[in-house]
């Protein structure tokens, strides 16, 4: 029943990769910005880090979900990403895989949670 540790991370990166797409649908914002609202968002729930983060965002740059660009090209102190357009239909799919598996779980949930804590007659 459990996730493997593969699978378990797999997992974390699709629910990090959709929560980056939702706030950059908003805005541009830069790594530690984005790992900071993530945190913030979930409760404390997911608490990514840099290296988490950047790998995550740079292979989502490659993909073409997201570009970035430097504030200052010059020092480069904070890349700055954006949603692209293909981007923005990642996340419309990925939003709908992730709810689809949400659901499951929480059918799963319901089922266990009835046979251990509710009283039967």
């Amino acid at each position: 029943m459990s996730l493997t540790k593969k699978e378990k991370k797999v997992w974390i990166k699709l629910i990090t990769g959709l929560l980056i797409l939702r706030m950059l649908k908003d805005r541009p914002a830069y790594g530690n910005q984005i790992a900071d609202e993530i945190k913030r968002d979930t409760q404390d729930t997911i608490k990514p880090n840099p290296n988490f983060i950047y790998p995550l965002l740079r292979k989502m740059e490659e993909e073409g979900y997201v570009e970035g660009c430097w504030e200052n090209p010059i020092t480069h102190s904070k890349r700055i990403y954006t949603i692209t357009p293909t981007g923005l239909a990642y996340f419309e799919q990925l939003k709908e895989t992730v709810r689809a598996k949400f659901l499951e779980i929480e059918r799963c949930h319901k089922v266990i949670r009835n046979i251990l804590f509710v009283e039967r007659p």
